[in-house]
């Protein structure tokens, strides 16, 4: 388990710090940049979900989520990364990433990937946790940028 966060630590931190504008003579394009942050929030698709995503440069955030599943009482916590596509597909901006996964109250940590798209003010995200016999989780909601 502790390979895993270890590796999932720095894939993330070697992805944050690769992906910046750090050439000094980079040509600038007019591709999108995205609002700094977002607020996601899920109640139509359990379990319902509030989450939070921060710009750190370019297209790469920082991902943070927490989900109540009420058939077992459990919150599950979600910090990790994500690269939003520079381009729009009709009117779909479309996201991928990953990170680890925590339950409170069986106490697992898992890695997980995750796929999402953005649309007008609705989101929606498939999570596939990266445990055995494990099923994805998806999210449908609004998302509000500032």
């Amino acid at each position: 388990m502790k390979k895993f966060l270890a590796i999932g630590l720095m894939g993330l931190l070697i992805f944050a710090f690769c992906a910046t504008d750090i050439l000094a003579k980079q040509r600038r394009s007019r591709s999108y940049h995205p609002p700094n942050n977002f607020v996601t929030f899920s109640c139509f698709i359990q379990p319902i979900s509030l989450g939070y995503q921060h710009r750190l440069t370019g297209n790469v955030f920082l991902t943070g989520n927490m989900d109540y599943v009420s058939s077992e009482s459990d919150l599950l916590f979600q910090a990790g990364g994500a690269y939003m596509l520079p381009r729009k597909i009709l009117f779909f901006r479309l996201y991928g990433g990953g990170g680890i996964e925590m339950s409170r109250n069986r106490g697992y940590m898992y890695p997980y990937v995750m796929a999402g798209t953005k649309f007008f003010f609705l989101y929606a995200e498939i999570v596939h946790p990266m445990q055995s016999h494990s099923s994805p989780n998806y999210r449908f909601g609004f998302s509000f940028s500032f």
